[in-house]
């Protein structure tokens, strides 16, 4: 055989919603930060950040495969933008370029091209964010979560509609 194709590898690979793995669902049940009182986000503002998207996602438009986080500040600009291939790492991206700059999540809202797990809205609230967009739809648990502290969720946004989920 030839030098370097004899070997094998044996990965294991896992992706879900986060709920997969844990012992003890109560840990998904920990009580989060209450979000501070804010003002509902222009429906405007939703809108013109979709239509704006794409032209921030030079690596999505160069690969077609990866997901963008971004922040939209208080007068409607989208003023932060982070992809990675995973939504996750892309969100923590976001987060990290808002405190290294001084900035805070709380003036703006956030705007996710991926779907929306309970993390997702977790890792939101606790970096400080008032408002999550996402363009996919949310679980039952991230609904649950973004009510019981107070966070907006908008679901589905499309350049026309988007759904509150926040109960108000």
């Amino acid at each position: 055989s030839r030098r370097g194709f004899e070997r094998a590898r044996t990965r294991v690979a896992e992706s879900s919603c986060g709920l997969c793995g844990l012992e003890n669902l109560e840990l998904v049940a920990q009580p989060l930060p209450k979000v501070s009182p804010h003002q509902p986000i222009s429906k405007d503002y939703v809108f013109s950040a979709l239509a704006a998207l794409h032209d921030h996602q030079p690596l999505n438009k160069a690969t077609g495969g990866v997901h963008a986080v971004v922040w939209v500040d208080e007068t409607g600009a989208i003023a932060c933008v982070r992809e990675d291939v995973g939504r996750h790492n892309a969100l923590d991206k976001l987060i990290g370029a808002i405190a290294r700059d001084d900035r805070s999540l709380s003036t703006g809202f956030v705007l996710t091209t991926s779907r929306c797990s309970y993390e997702i809205v977790e890792k939101s609230v606790i970096a400080g964010a008032t408002t999550l967009v996402t363009i996919s739809v949310p679980t039952s648990i991230a609904i649950e979560r973004a009510r019981s502290c107070g966070l907006t969720l908008i679901s589905l946004a499309r350049d026309d509609s988007y759904l509150d989920y926040s109960g108000g």
